[in-house]
């Protein structure tokens, strides 16, 4: 009997002793509250990426009585998130970006800061952030979701029917209020929610009971998303023109220019005359046909007409070469008057006779009216002089600093330009080559012009999507068109 109790002592007490190493080992592997800062969520931190990126617009369509449905569309909202793990040994493994209160649930309270989460609920449109493990996010992030027949949708049909009594009790009539397309907004408020666990997946494999993932969630910023009321076309109000019957609310645009812009290459040209300037058109145009276009300089002569032919929605980089004589009169490209001294832009006539300024813009002809940006150079022609050395001038240096994915644009690249030269740049372009199947896919896309020592983020065209390519490479002034002090660092391989 003796024997029986020590046996059970024994096994009473090492059973003692591995529930409590077990109880340390989960204190070890457990996370808390204190293992992750309370996520921090406010505006997008890079403002170019964010308008470029930012679809924030529902369009409500109407019937004959009220407003109905919501028509189909993707939201895509920046916002930037911060979180950061307190020990080495924790990760934040996911996090989202969500609508409302996120279902944490803590002591059997729900929508506190942190412990277990509860699955989303379909209104809190949860969009996952990728990051993968890491210890710290200080990121802009993007909110996506489709908008149609959810509660998104739902929201947005009732905000106009709101707005429609609203307007119905200031005493207008129906056919007034659905006379023309009225704005309103639905104030939404979002959330960053996010959990931390062990760095070594093996011991976060936990989520029910004792928790090996701490959930947090930060405080509410608020975002409008902007409605659109759709006017119905058969109703109109005499002596409106915003009433005006428009039929099918989708009109076929057909060949159109929707880009042209023009950069000079060189802008200042300090040498022997004459000096010849290139002119560097870039237009793009959506489908197949025919655009003619021309020059006009700051007195508003013409060059001869010029015409490029597109087979397809394209962007076409075109070069035409002009001489600037020594008394600075174009020789080239059909422009008989004399330019003056003088003109826009401000350019004050010299004293010094030898300094020509002025400037030129591309004029869309056909298939409709446009013209570019100005584009401005000067000219001041020297006499040689052997043995004589030219200052070094301040020239621009473009690069590709950074390339990232669009949300729901699968075939969309942002691309961070930045000018890293002593110089301006000129208005320029970029060039997307993506590999797939074997075949090369090249697109462009127009750059602005860019300061020393800043960046313009534009959003370039792949012609396929992102996944499907093999190999995507970008490349900055390409084809060259801009004196840089470093001509071979303008490429970006993405993938």
């Amino acid at each position: 009997m003796l024997k029986y109790r020590l046996l059970a002592r024994t096994a009473t007490a090492a059973l003692m002793f591995f529930t409590a190493a077990a109880a340390a080992l989960a204190d070890i592997y457990t996370p808390t509250s204190e293992s992750l800062s309370d996520p921090e969520i406010g505006p997008a931190l890079n403002e170019q990426a964010a308008a470029l990126g930012t679809q924030n617009a529902i369009t409500v369509m109407p019937d004959k009585n009220d407003y109905a449905f919501a028509k189909p569309a993707n939201l895509a909202l920046p916002f930037h998130l911060r979180a950061e793990v307190s020990k080495d040994k924790w990760r934040i493994k996911d996090s989202f970006i969500v609508i409302g209160i996120a279902p944490i649930d803590s002591g059997g309270q729900i929508g506190s800061c942190c412990g277990a989460l509860n699955e989303f609920e379909p209104a809190n449109f949860a969009t996952e952030v990728d990051h993968g493990p890491t210890k710290k996010i200080d990121m802009d992030g993007w909110w996506t979701v489709a908008v149609g027949d959810n509660s998104l949708g739902t929201r947005a049909r009732n905000a106009c029917r709101n707005l429609r009594k609203e307007l119905a009790q200031q005493g207008l009539s129906h056919d007034e209020i659905f006379s023309q397309d009225r704005q309103t907004t639905l104030p939404t408020p979002f959330r960053y929610v996010a959990r931390v666990g062990h760095k070594n997946d093996n011991h976060d494999i936990i989520e029910a009971g004792a928790a090996s993932r701490e959930w947090k969630q930060s405080q509410e910023t608020w975002y409008n998303i902007s409605v659109t009321c759709l006017h119905e076309a058969t109703r109109g109000v005499a002596g409106d023109p915003t009433s005006v019957p428009t039929g099918s609310g989708d009109i076929a645009m057909g060949f159109q220019v929707s880009q042209a812009a023009l950069a000079i290459t060189p802008d200042k040209y300090e040498a022997v005359c004459p000096a010849k300037l290139h002119l560097n058109p870039t237009i793009e145009a959506t489908g197949q046909g025919l655009v003619h276009y021309r020059f006009v300089n700051e007195l508003g002569h013409h060059s001869q007409e010029f015409q490029v032919n597109f087979t397809k929605s394209d962007v076409k980089f075109l070069d035409h070469v002009i001489t600037i004589d020594d008394k600075g009169e174009p020789a080239d490209l059909g422009f008989k008057a004399p330019a003056a001294q003088g003109g826009g832009l401000g350019l004050v006539a010299s004293n010094d006779p030898n300094l020509k300024q002025g400037y030129f813009q591309l004029e869309i002809l056909s298939p409709h009216k446009k013209v570019s940006n100005i584009a401005d150079y000067s000219v001041k022609c020297v006499a040689e002089t052997v043995g004589q050395v030219a200052a070094k001038p301040d020239l621009a240096d473009l690069i590709v600093e950074d390339v990232q994915s669009a949300p729901n644009l699968l075939s969309k690249v942002f691309v961070k330009v930045t000018n890293i030269g002593t110089g301006p740049s000129t208005p320029t372009n970029l060039r997307a080559t993506s590999l797939k199947d074997g075949q090369s896919i090249v697109r462009g896309t127009l750059v602005p012009a860019v300061e020393p020592g800043t960046s313009q983020v534009v959003l370039a065209q792949l012609g396929t999507t992102i996944s499907s390519a093999q190999q995507i490479a970008i490349q900055v002034d390409s084809p060259n068109r801009i004196k840089e002090s470093d001509e071979g660092n303008n490429g970006f391989q993405y993938k």
